[in-house]
């Protein structure tokens, strides 16, 4: 019994401690687009519908005699055309404008001269005067997914632009400046309510989207720790049926403490303990590390083992590491006074070794047919070699 105790004891360096490693990070998917890219999505279609409609509706063509020269704001009206089509492909394809919209903005304000320039005297923030009132919502286009401030600069350029137009052609009386700030409210107030609304709405979606990541997570984390706890529930079953009738024969004298095979068997079972004692240790690699405490179990009982690893390690899938890490416990608990582990890791490859002076022993334990496995004797001094091996590119069975 005080040697299934000794060989139960934790490990005195304990690694440090982590959440539960996540095997099931499948388990839950997020799906669909993020809610602010949805949000932003259906703004920038609407924006658009409205930016159209404005684009579309103009009577400039009813005025075409009053502009000198024509072809001016033939441009500008293509320019800003060309830029609302431009956004309707974007939109299709689900792209943004990116660094290509400042191009865009240039290009809208160019129109806005263009139209300025060719508007006869008397006629800015008239009927006439068609862009007044449209390019402003080309900018909300431009920069409806950037801070508020950068609608706000266009917009007051674009004002600028015509204010300056109005006091150069004239003719500069109450009655036009009433007109001028009158039409300013709606041309640039109504793009400017746009932004502010869109602004909210962003800062809206982004706070739906944190929230709706927060209960995505949540319910990863309950779900990743549901088959975690099933997984260690599993493990520590199969405990039962071979740790469990080994210590009810220690409790009632069936079993002799003194009896080499009992002592065998007591320090497999308490190998197999630790080993899920330290599943969620942050290491980095786990088989080796699994690999490790089994050879400090076969320490305390006072032969001299060791470990050693080659190539790059990396962890294979649970049921083979499993299969791999238990593959040297008989030979570690039969060993006399040496073994040596030994694991291999290769692109192809996965081989675990153990050599020891622990006798003759049944065939090696296969895991279920999920490794490879051999073995040698050597008669003259009872030295045992075994190898486990997993072939990276073979499905478990």
């Amino acid at each position: 019994m005080n040697s299934f105790h000794q060989a139960f004891r934790q490990p005195s360096r304990q690694p440090s401690r982590r959440p539960p490693r996540q095997p099931f990070r499948h388990a839950v998917r997020r799906s669909g687009e993020p809610t602010a890219a949805e949000f932003l999505s259906h703004l920038r279609v609407a924006v658009l519908g409205i930016s159209a409609i404005v684009l579309l509706s103009m009577s400039w063509l009813r005025s075409t005699g009053v502009y000198r020269p024509l072809w001016m704001q033939i441009l500008a009206y293509g320019l800003l055309l060309g830029i609302a089509a431009v956004e309707g492909v974007l939109i299709l394809r689900r792209r943004s404008w990116g660094t290509a919209r400042w191009a865009g903005v240039a290009l809208a304000l160019a129109a806005s001269v263009l139209s300025c320039a060719s508007l006869p005297a008397g006629t800015p923030t008239t009927a006439s005067d068609w862009a007044f009132g449209t390019v402003g919502w080309i900018g909300v286009v431009l920069l409806l997914d950037l801070p508020m401030s950068r609608l706000v600069l266009f917009l007051a350029v674009h004002e600028a632009i015509t204010a300056v137009n109005f006091v150069l052609t004239g003719p500069v009386d109450e009655g036009a400046v009433l007109n001028l700030v009158t039409g300013s409210l709606g041309t640039i107030g109504f793009p400017l309510a746009c932004g502010a609304a869109a602004t909210a709405l962003r800062a809206t979606a982004r706070e739906a989207e944190r929230a709706r990541r927060q209960v995505e997570d949540i319910r990863h984390s309950e779900r990743v720790a549901e088959q975690t706890a099933q997984a260690l529930q599993h493990s520590y079953a199969g405990l039962i049926h071979t740790a469990g009738p080994l210590l009810r024969g220690l409790a009632d004298g069936s079993l002799d403490s003194d009896d080499p095979d009992v002592q065998r068997d007591c320090w497999i079972e308490a190998a197999r303990m630790r080993r899920l004692f330290i599943e969620n240790d942050e290491v980095p690699n786990q088989l080796v590390h699994e690999l490790r405490q089994h050879v400090d179990t076969a320490e305390r009982r006072k032969v001299k083992a060791d470990i050693a690893s080659y190539g790059t390690a990396f962890d294979p899938p649970p049921d083979i590491r499993l299969a791999l890490g238990n593959f040297p416990l008989p030979a570690l608990a039969r060993a006399r006074t040496w073994a040596r582990v030994t694991v291999v890791f290769t692109p192809g490859f996965v081989s675990v070794q153990v050599i020891g002076d622990c006798g003759a022993l049944g065939p090696p334990w296969a895991g279920d047919g999920l490794i490879e496995t051999d073995s040698f004797l050597d008669p003259d001094d009872n030295t045992l070699w075994m190898e486990a091996q997993w072939r990276t590119g073979r499905s478990p069975s």
